[in-house]
């Protein structure tokens, strides 16, 4: 694992790697390569509507991370790097993020109304995640399966419903991104502990510490390959999975409240990126 390149002090000034983390261009390309993962397994054709799809996502994520992230800068936090780069960029995110809602509004001529409705759905979760009065990411507890939910709906759910393949068998597949999504997402309450216990939130990381949350990803990681093999078991596939859930458990048993903050943002986020390069080569 590249943990002593992600520490480098070249590595966390290079602009590009800030443009990557704080711009949140790099978890949308972990989104897009995620619409990308359900194409490939599922044999989902690049068509026109599949193609707008991938458009879709990739831009989609790229507005609400962004709204978010800006609208989340307070007293608090406003002398922290990443505040000071957003405020500093300001005009050129504002410019990006208003055309995206632009092309992402246009791109959902070729959705049915069935997926506009359960992506609005998701989009109306995503922001009462941070949107006061109801601010859904102080229940600690739901937190992650929140995002990790809304990431399967946006990421595998509606492409499967737009391709007619949501079925009884393929739902297993959508456990098992779920299961795996949840792990990196209790991984973040791990680098968030203390952050989230000053703010008054109780997350199973500041609650009951970093080990029972481990092994809580353990258990999610057994369950993701538990229901991947219950979707799909060729060889090929399998052997995949497998790669992936060592990758995932040697992540967590490494993963600490002291680790760079670019260690969960392109190492923990980038496994979204390594799951679909595995099942792809």
């Amino acid at each position: 694992m590249p943990l002593r390149f992600l520490k480098t002090n070249w590595f966390i000034s290079n602009p590009f790697v800030k443009i990557l983390v704080y711009a949140n261009v790099f978890i949308a390309i972990c989104a897009l390569a995620q619409v990308f993962l359900t194409y490939r397994l599922f044999a989902i054709p690049l068509n026109f509507a599949n193609n707008s799809y991938l458009l879709f996502i990739l831009l989609s994520t790229y507005l609400q991370y962004n709204v978010q992230r800006g609208y989340m800068i307070n007293q608090n936090n406003v002398h922290e790097e990443r505040s000071q780069w957003l405020i500093k960029h300001k005009k050129t995110l504002l410019i990006s993020v208003g055309l995206s809602l632009l092309i992402v509004l246009f791109l959902c001529n070729s959705l049915s109304w069935t997926s506009i409705g359960i992506m609005i759905g998701a989009e109306v979760v995503s922001t009462l995640y941070y949107l006061p009065p109801f601010n859904l990411r102080r229940h600690g507890y739901i937190k992650p399966f929140l995002i990790s939910l809304v990431w399967v709906i946006s990421c595998s759910v509606v492409p499967l419903i737009e391709n007619k393949l949501l079925t009884e068998h393929s739902i297993w597949f959508v456990v098992s991104q779920f299961c795996f999504i949840s792990v990196l997402c209790l991984l973040f309450d791990i680098k968030d502990s203390v952050n989230d216990f000053l703010s008054g939130v109780n997350t199973y990381a500041n609650k009951f510490g970093s080990n029972i949350t481990k092994l809580m990803c353990l258990f999610f990681v057994t369950g993701g390959f538990i229901s991947f093999y219950l979707f799909n078991h060729p060889t090929q596939f399998l052997f995949s999975s497998i790669v992936l859930r060592l990758l995932v458990i040697a992540t967590v048993i490494f993963t600490n409240d002291k680790r760079h903050s670019f260690y969960y943002y392109l190492w923990v986020d980038g496994l979204l990126i390594v799951q679909t390069m595995l099942f792809l080569f």
